[in-house]
């Protein structure tokens, strides 16, 4: 199958941090064939440093892939990254970069960019486990709501794409009614089992419990981490929109992950051109 993306595009600032996209950005692009390019803003005057700064990046790679660099003078890096977007590309960040880890869930680059992006975009939090990566299982997250629904379609692309198994994990707190879906008629597991009949080519799936989603989700991908390649997740799902804009489940979920996070945006995607 073809990838739903044309390019992988990673925006880096020069730290540690933010370098950590570019391991499952050179997996994608292995994988798929599709190009890598790389990114940073600079202030007028500082472009140098930072062209020297992205040569060293793409020559300590060299024999993975090609990596196409780009120094952009901008006022922002998210209007930055945003300008070098092109049609269909995947964006592969860090939820943090240079300015650390704060109080926020989200790192406001990332934030931003994320309320602005109709794509889906690759996001790796500062915990992200040593060692291979993308391989095990894409686990789409529900919650029950249609709109945790988004991620079904981009998560049987990317199982196809990957060729790996696709899991569906529906994510409640303790007490909530068996069915969420509609009527009350229909347990749980019989609507996991119901939408997996529906998507087609789904090998499994399963439920947590926990007074905090966020963390059932952390901890499960934590437990399995050699098994588990990715979480799929919605920007909006049944517990509503925080300050950020970014459904809080989400929010937690990609600030404490060990594996890279598939975040589905709530605008509607493109029809694809013929």
């Amino acid at each position: 199958m073809q990838a739903p993306f044309t390019d992988v595009l990673v925006p880096l600032d020069g730290s540690p941090t933010a370098e950590l996209a570019l391991g499952p950005a050179l997996v994608v692009v292995r994988r798929t064939g599709v190009p890598l390019r790389v990114v940073t803003a600079a202030l007028p005057g500082d472009e140098g440093s930072f062209d020297t700064y992205l040569s060293d990046i793409a020559k300590r790679h060299a024999d993975v892939t090609a990596i196409e660099t780009r120094v952009v003078t901008a006022d922002g890096a998210a209007e930055a990254i945003a300008a070098e977007m092109l049609p269909r590309t995947l964006v592969c960040m860090s939820s943090h970069g240079r300015g650390g880890l704060s109080r926020a869930l989200v790192g406001s680059v990332a934030e931003t960019l994320l309320r602005t992006i109709v794509d889906p975009a690759l996001i790796v939090g500062p915990d992200l486990a040593e060692g291979p990566l993308l391989e095990g299982r894409i686990v789409a997250c529900l919650d029950g709501s249609d709109e945790s629904e988004r991620t079904l379609g981009p998560a049987k692309e990317w199982s196809e794409v990957l060729g790996l198994p696709l899991w569906l994990m529906q994510v409640g707190e303790p007490g909530s009614p068996a069915d969420w879906s509609s009527g009350g008629d229909v347990h749980e597991g019989g609507h996991l089992a119901v939408t997996a009949a529906r998507l087609g080519g789904v090998s499994g799936w399963d439920a947590l419990h926990g007074r905090d989603p966020a963390r059932a989700l952390v901890d499960m991908a934590s437990s399995h981490v050699e098994d588990t390649a990715m979480l799929v997740m919605a920007t909006h799902g049944r517990t509503g929109w925080d300050r950020l804009r970014l459904g809080s489940v989400t929010a937690g979920t990609v600030r404490e992950a060990t594996v890279p996070v598939l975040v589905v945006p709530a605008g509607p995607r493109p029809a694809p051109e013929d």
